[in-house]
């Protein structure tokens, strides 16, 4: 029997033992296994032909829901970080990212996929109606079997170590891409969202998926957006950040939220870059001003290696592009606020456009 079991969850002991709890009820048999390597995660294994009914009775159940005051009580305080991954090629390399970032603030991982529901086009035939409850379920058996053979991937990394061990778990939900993560993220809660800038679906005219576009300008957490084909393979790999900046009262905020997810790099080198609209009125940032914000950020970060630098350009984008390419830029990190519909149809964020002109560049959107 032991060679049929598969691993259903990872979950620290008080849920692991709940849950075991809840499947014995339902007459389901499981197995416990301590992880090694110093973690204190529980594996809950299950025999392989009792999967679809565990994961339907824990769907039916709602259990481990984050907006219940039970799950609240026996969460281990740690942070999260949320993963929504398709399945396409380059999902692991979104993973492989944050189980980095994962390690480094002992944080645990959720991967969300979110699976559609086909719209009938039409009415099905009196001798197909015998089917309708299979058709119904055929798009979450096929979610749930995607998963499950990603989850593998991502041990069998592990057991390769590629990738870090750490607590992870995932989930799945119906509906349409975008409104389901910000739904999720409102209820689990992480410190960090992360995603990949370029879709299953998407062609090679399509350089950024919609979805991610939207997700950025949707939600309040802060976002990685992972490209696909990005240069950081581990957390090692980030040498340069550039931060970009009007060094306004939101932008100092957000530093400090910048700063606190850095603490674990302190030897990555931080830019704080400022582009100065030649072809604009308003008032310019001069070399001495922006020499003095950067003694003030040497004072209150001395852990950090900061510096600024200041471009005069008539286009932002285009300063943006080259000085990443020049300065071997590996992320752009920016503050940005939520935005309505009409600002995300109307009026393209800096975010956008800079994930548009850079499909190799790591974007961090942080939220003043």
């Amino acid at each position: 029997m032991d060679k049929n079991l598969i691993t259903l969850a990872i979950h620290t002991p008080p849920k692991a033992h709940i849950l075991q709890e809840t499947l014995r009820e339902a007459g389901i048999h499981t197995v416990l296994e301590t992880l090694g390597g110093g973690s204190n995660s529980i594996a809950v294994r299950i025999d392989e032909k009792d999967l679809t009914s565990a994961l339907t009775l824990i769907e039916r159940v709602q259990l481990f829901r984050y907006d219940n005051e039970q799950t609240r009580k026996i969460d281990d305080g740690r942070k999260r970080i949320l993963v929504a991954v398709d399945f396409s090629d380059y999902s692991l390399k979104v993973c492989r990212a944050a189980f980095g970032i994962a390690q480094m603030v002992n944080a645990k991982v959720k991967i969300l996929h979110v699976f559609r529901v086909p719209f009938p086009m039409t009415f099905p035939f009196a001798d197909t109606i015998g089917d309708e409850e299979q058709q119904d379920t055929a798009p979450l058996d096929r979610a749930r079997k995607q998963m499950l053979d990603f989850c593998n991937d991502i041990d069998k990394k592990i057991s390769e170590k590629e990738f870090p061990s750490i607590n992870y778990s995932y989930s799945l939900r119906e509906g349409i891409d975008s409104e389901e993560i910000e739904n999720f993220t409102k209820e689990y809660k992480p410190f960090l969202l992360v995603l990949g800038t370029k879709g299953k679906s998407n062609n090679k005219s399509d350089i950024i998926g919609n979805v991610t576009a939207d997700i950025i300008e949707m939600t309040d957490v802060p976002i990685l957006a992972v490209p696909e084909h990005s240069s950081i393979k581990t957390t090692s790999d980030i040498k340069h950040i550039a931060y970009l900046t009007n060094f306004q009262k939101d932008d100092l905020e957000s530093f400090d939220m910048l700063v606190n997810i850095l603490k674990p790099f302190p030897t990555v080198r931080i830019t704080l870059l400022h582009i100065n609209a030649i072809n604009k009125k308003g008032d310019k940032w001069t070399e001495t001003e922006l020499l003095g914000m950067r003694e003030y950020f040497t004072k209150k970060y001395p852990e950090l290696n900061v510096n600024y630098e200041m471009i005069d350009s008539p286009d932002m984008i285009e300063a943006v592009d080259y000085y990443i390419e020049e300065e071997e830029v590996n992320i752009v990190a920016m503050n940005t606020k939520r935005r309505n519909l009409f600002g995300r149809i109307f009026l393209p964020s800096i975010s956008r456009k800079v994930l548009k002109i850079r499909t190799d560049i790591t974007l961090l959107i942080l939220r003043g």
